[in-house]
């Protein structure tokens, strides 16, 4: 994939997929001959800085105007991006990356095998707290070390033994500390980005680096060269992009609009080539003759508890609030699409469905909606920590938006009615609500995850203990175990076993509260071609052309 991550719009498949294009005129009018689109990213980024870049508005910029060793086709698979070829070793250990020589950054200089190095070496410095950090640091030799120093001195001194390095100019290599499969694919995400040594320090470093469109130095297909915060970012085709031959959108303006009732009238007035659509619109479109697409991205969403907080630090509070928010009905009246109810946390999508059939069910719903016994496991779960449903107090934070309010409302009514809890709802713009997840500040969360990669540790792993993307605080030394175990496990069999355990493990304890995996609605004009979705790619303009 090219990236997913912290998606966006939490539970609701129009808030996430609110990914928008305008072809065609002056203006966006679909029917002329401009090669301009306009893409609605929904919401601010929250940084677009590639080394702590983790949520999927933050990547679909910078997919736009950033670009890896490789990116992937359209059937998922890496293909050269900055790297013309790579090697990967008779025992998986060792991949080295050959890099084309006509790379150029927009400040002109040319991209070569040491801007990969520094922006891995920013990204294990502990004190820049980049959240993937010790997320990708296991996998390569050294970087776990790197990622311990407390001071620049020791810093200085790990990275002499990085387990990835600049054999010269235009090869890149890498010592792996398992035989990763996937470790070429996931070089395409943004994690593994380049950086611009001179442009990030010109920038002001880490902190100010990539916060305006004139901080930012980019290597991608396209330049970014307006950011109006609340409102958009332009994008402009890159003339010395390497491939510029091969990218037939000239400009493209990524709108920040929220409201779903705006994005229908978008559409509908010819504004918009490309829109994501809720349930109920999806049902009028069709009503009215327009062909709706869809896919399955790959992506869960659900309740994320804080397992600090008296009362969702017990794993059967947890569990009958996932299953009492009512998930079956959640899909069939709220989202109205094919979008699945989740009975565990790794979903369908990944290694074609053959991890989640040796997984299994794992969440049990009750049947007929009756919540009785559910009701009971929270009362006793309640009583263990000296609780009782008068005293039990919670807010859920979510994304901003109609769709979305709709959801937590949703949700809001099922727990008070299905098991007396009652539960406020605050609502926050997308920024904001991964940095009060970052801060660890809240009860619950509407959240959503989808694969960098295809595999299930791109799921597995989050749960760690004190894991960068675990906001959880959860934290068990049996399943950060077999996690490091199935890291390092060369036979697919055994490894597979281990991550089934920990999803089984996951499941018990529940940090998380699985509700559905979900597939994505949008229509598309006639003129509007090459657009790619995948699970393991999000919007990617790069591909796009207008026909007519």
């Amino acid at each position: 994939m090219k990236f997913k991550k912290l998606l966006v719009g939490v539970l609701g498949v129009a808030m996430s997929v609110t990914l928008l294009a305008g072809c065609g005129g002056d203006k966006g009018k679909t029917g002329s001959a401009s090669k301009d689109i306009v893409i609605n990213l929904q919401t601010e980024p929250k940084t677009l800085n590639s080394i702590k870049a983790t949520g999927s508005i933050d990547g679909n910029v910078l997919r736009q105007c950033m670009e890896g060793l490789v990116v992937l086709d359209e059937n998922d698979k890496p293909e050269p991006g900055v790297a013309k070829e790579w090697k990967v070793s008779d025992d998986k250990l060792t991949v080295t990356f050959k890099l084309r020589d006509n790379a150029v950054w927009s400040n002109g200089e040319k991209v070569t095998a040491h801007d990969f190095v520094f922006a891995l070496d920013q990204l294990f410095y502990l004190k820049n707290g980049a959240e993937y950090a010790g997320t990708w640091a296991p996998l390569i030799e050294g970087a776990s070390n790197i990622l311990k120093q407390k001071d620049k001195a020791g810093w200085e001194k790990a990275k002499k033994n990085a387990g990835y390095k600049a054999l010269d100019d235009y090869t890149l290599e890498f010592k792996l500390t398992g035989p990763y499969d996937y470790f070429v694919g996931l070089t395409a995400y943004q994690s593994f980005f380049p950086v611009n040594e001179k442009g990030f320090n010109d920038a002001g470093g880490y902190d100010k680096y990539a916060t305006e469109a004139d901080k930012i130095v980019t290597n991608g297909a396209f330049n970014l060269t307006s950011w109006t915060h609340q409102d958009n970012i332009v994008l402009e085709k890159n003339d010395k992009y390497w491939d510029a031959d091969n990218i037939k959108i000239d400009k493209c303006t990524m709108r920040m609009i929220t409201d779903t009732n705006t994005i229908m009238n978008e559409f509908k007035a010819g504004n918009l080539d490309m829109a994501g659509f809720t349930g109920e619109q999806t049902q009028q479109l069709k009503k009215e003759g327009t062909e709706v697409l869809q896919y399955n991205d790959g992506s869960n969403f659900y309740l994320e508890f804080n397992t600090k907080e008296k009362g969702l630090n017990n794993a059967k509070v947890r569990k009958a609030l996932t299953i009492g928010m009512g998930a079956e009905g959640f899909v069939k009246s709220i989202l109205q699409n094919d979008s699945t109810v989740a009975t565990s946390f790794t979903p369908e999508a990944i290694a074609q469905g053959e991890f989640k059939k040796a997984v299994g069910d794992l969440i049990e719903r009750p049947a007929n909606n009756d919540y009785t016994e559910t009701k009971k496991l929270l009362e006793e779960g309640l009583r263990e920590e000296g609780l009782t449903l008068e005293t039990f107090k919670i807010t859920m934070i979510a994304d901003e938006g109609d769709s979305v309010a709709r959801m937590c409302a949703y949700v809001q009514e099922q727990l008070k009615q299905n098991l007396g809890v009652k539960m406020e709802i605050n609502q926050l713009t997308y920024k904001a609500r991964l940095q009060a997840m970052t801060d660890k500040q809240f009860s619950v969360v509407m959240a959503g995850w989808g694969p960098d990669y295809n595999d299930p540790m791109t799921f597995m792993d989050l749960w760690v203990t004190d894991g960068g993307n675990n906001h959880t605080s959860w934290s068990n030394a049996k399943y950060d175990k077999l996690i490091e175990d199935a890291r390092k496990e060369a036979d697919t069999a055994k490894r597979t076993q281990l991550l089934v355990d920990a999803e089984k493990l996951l499941m018990e304890e529940m940090p998380v509260g699985p509700i559905y995996c979900r597939v994505r609605d949008y229509a598309v004009s006639p003129k509007l071609k090459g657009m790619l979705r995948t699970a393991f790619q999000d919007i990617d303009i790069t591909g796009c052309y207008i026909e007519g």
